[in-house]
C-alpha cells in the first residue's frame, strides 16, 4: 500500500518521481551514477515554474544541471500520461541523439526501491528515438533546421544550447506553430549573442544592439541567489535565468577561483557569468563581478561633491560619479560620436544642471573635474585646447594621470576592495550603458598583443575606451587627493583637490 501511494503521488508531483532519478556525472570517477540532487532549492523552485509555465527560456551557467532536469521532468511527463508526443532539439542529430538516451538512461537507472520497475510502461529505444507502446507515447531527437518539425504536431519542445545553432531562429519559426493548442517549449543555453539573447529579452523584432539590462531592469525579480526571473510581454516567455551561486557549493571563492583559472577569461564570463557578448582578447578588468558591482537606481549624496572625468576626441565621453565614504559611486554616463569639446561640454553642463541642480554650476558649484591629461592641446576635432574650453565654462580642471597602468591599478583598487559597507565599487548600469558593456569585456587588449610586457600594454581603442579613459582619471585623482573631514553640526567626508592651474 505504502508503494502504491507513493507511486500516486509521483504521478502528481515531479519532484517525488525526481527522488527516485539517478544521473551520471563523468566528472566524478569514484561515483559517476547518483542520485539526482532533487532537494537543491534552486532545482524545487525550477520544478514548481515548469509545472506551471508553458513557455520557458532559460540562460544558465554551466554545470546546474539544467539539461538532466528538463530531460528528467520531460520523462516524467512522457511515462505516466498516454499520448505524449516530445522533441528534444540540439545542433546536430548526434547530439539529439545523446538527449534521449540520457532519457533512457534516467528510466534505466529509476531507483526500483522507490520505483519498482514492474509500474513502469515497458520502453523501446533506437536512434534518437525513446517510445512507450503501451502508452502511446514517445521522445525524438531532431537536429535543428528550418523545417525539421514543421509537419509534426508535438505535446513539446525542449532545445538544448540552442544560443550556438546557426538556424535558431529558423527552427523557432517552424516548431511554434505545431505547439498550438497548450504545447511546451523549453529553451536552454549558455549565453551568446544572436538569437537567444533576442528571445530572452523580448526583442525578436529587433535586429540591431539592445542594452539588456534596461529592458529587464523593472520586470526582474530575485527570489533566491543566483535566480532572476521575468515575463516577457510579447513572446510569451517566462525567463528564468541561472546563476551558479544559486549552488550553495559554488558560492565559494575556492570554488570559482579553480575553474576561474582553468579557462580563458571570455569563456568564464561567458559561460559561468552569464554574459552574452562574446569579445576576442584579455579584458583589462578581471576583478569585475557584475553581481557584486552593479546596483539598481544609485543616488547622489547631497553635501558631497559629484566628481566628472572627461576625455574628449571625435567620440568624446564624460563619466559623473561620486565618493559616498570609502565607495566610487558612478551614477552617470555622457557619450557622442563626432562631436568636439565644445558642443560636447555644453551639452553634458547642460544635462547636469538640469539632472542635479543641487550641486549647482560655475566656479562655486560642488563639482570637480578631471581632465584628459593630453586636454591641454589641441584636441582632435579642431576646437582649440579643451582645457581653455572648460574654463571659459567655469569648470576648474584637474589633468588626469598620463600613465594607463597607473589609472588601470586605482580603478582595480576600487573593483576589490571591500568594507563593513559593501564594495567600494558601483555602477547603475541602466544610465551608464556602455561603461558596462566595456567591464563585462569590451574593453579589452587586443589579442596581438598579449604576449607583450604588461607596461607596454593598451587596451583597443573603440566606444568602450573613452568612457574607460574617464573613470579612471576620476579613480586615480580620487586616490591621489588627500582626504579631509569639514567641520559642522553633521560631519561628512569630504575632499580636498588642488587646482594645478592656480
Amino acid at each position: 500500500m505504502a508503494i502504491l501511494a507513493r507511486f500516486k503521488r509521483m504521478r502528481k508531483d515531479p519532484i517525488e518521481f525526481l527522488k527516485a532519478v539517478r544521473t551520471l556525472d563523468e566528472v566524478d570517477k569514484n561515483a559517476p551514477i547518483k542520485h539526482f540532487p532533487w532537494d537543491l532549492e534552486y532545482i524545487q523552485w525550477y520544478v514548481r515554474v515548469w509545472q506551471r509555465e508553458l513557455f520557458l527560456a532559460i540562460p544558465k551557467s554551466r554545470r546546474m544541471k539544467m539539461s538532466w532536469i528538463n530531460i528528467a521532468l520531460f520523462l516524467w511527463d512522457t511515462i505516466f500520461n498516454e499520448g505524449r508526443n516530445y522533441a528534444f532539439v540540439s545542433k546536430k542529430e548526434d547530439d539529439s541523439d545523446e538527449l534521449v538516451k540520457r532519457a533512457k538512461f534516467i528510466y534505466d537507472n529509476l531507483d526500483p526501491k522507490i520505483l519498482p520497475r514492474d509500474l513502469l510502461p515497458v520502453a523501446e529505444y533506437k536512434f534518437c528515438s525513446l517510445t512507450f507502446p503501451e502508452i502511446h507515447s514517445r521522445i525524438r531527437g531532431y537536429p535543428s533546421g528550418a523545417d525539421q518539425l514543421r509537419q509534426f504536431t508535438f505535446t513539446g519542445i525542449m532545445g538544448d544550447e540552442c544560443a550556438f545553432w546557426n538556424d535558431a531562429q529558423e527552427m523557432y519559426a517552424g516548431a511554434t506553430p505545431t505547439l498550438e493548442g497548450g504545447g511546451r517549449m523549453v529553451m536552454i543555453s549558455s549565453p551568446a549573442p544572436g538569437f537567444f539573447k533576442r528571445l530572452v529579452y523580448d526583442q525578436l523584432d529587433h535586429s540591431g544592439e539592445f542594452d539588456p539590462e534596461s529592458v529587464v531592469s523593472s520586470l526582474r525579480k530575485s527570489p533566491m541567489t543566483g535566480i532572476d526571473v521575468w515575463r516577457n510581454a510579447k513572446n510569451r516567455f517566462f525567463v528564468f535565468q541561472l546563476h551558479y551561486s544559486a549552488d550553495p557549493l559554488k558560492r565559494s571563492d575556492v570554488w570559482r577561483d579553480q575553474i576561474r583559472t582553468k579557462m580563458p577569461i571570455r569563456d568564464w564570463n561567458r559561460e559561468y557569468e552569464l554574459q552574452w557578448d562574446s569579445y576576442d582578447g584579455l579584458p583589462v578588468y578581471g576583478s569585475w563581478n557584475k553581481r557584486v558591482h552593479i546596483v539598481k537606481g544609485l543616488e547622489p549624496h547631497i553635501g558631497l561633491p559629484l566628481l566628472r572625468g572627461w576625455d574628449f576626441g571625435l567620440t568624446p565621453a564624460c563619466i559623473l560619479g561620486q565618493m559616498q565614504g570609502n565607495k566610487l559611486v558612478i551614477l552617470k554616463e555622457f557619450t557622442e560620436l563626432n562631436m568636439g569639446a565644445d558642443r560636447f561640454s555644453d551639452s553634458v553642463l547642460l544635462q547636469c544642471g538640469i539632472l542635479f541642480p543641487e550641486w549647482g554650476t560655475g566656479r562655486k558649484a560642488n563639482w570637480i573635474d578631471f581632465i584628459d591629461p593630453a586636454g591641454v592641446n589641441r584636441d582632435q576635432s579642431a576646437e582649440g585646447s579643451c582645457a581653455k574650453i572648460l574654463d571659459s565654462k567655469g569648470l576648474s580642471c584637474i589633468p588626469g594621470e598620463v600613465s594607463f597602468e597607473n589609472r588601470r591599478k586605482a580603478v582595480e583598487k576600487f573593483l576589490t576592495a571591500f568594507d563593513k559597507e559593501g564594495p567600494n565599487f558601483q555602477i547603475d548600469a541602466i544610465q551608464c550603458p556602455v561603461l558596462t558593456r566595456g567591464f563585462e569585456g569590451g574593453y579589452r587588449y587586443p589579442e596581438s598583443v598579449l604576449g607583450r610586457e604588461p607596461q607596454k600594454l593598451q587596451p583597443l581603442k573603440d566606444e568602450h575606451s573613452h568612457p574607460h579613459d574617464a573613470l579612471q582619471y576620476i579613480a586615480t585623482g580620487v586616490l591621489n587627493q588627500p582626504k579631509k573631514r569639514n567641520s559642522g553640526a553633521i560631519p561628512r567626508v569630504g575632499y580636498s583637490f588642488g587646482n594645478p592651474r592656480n
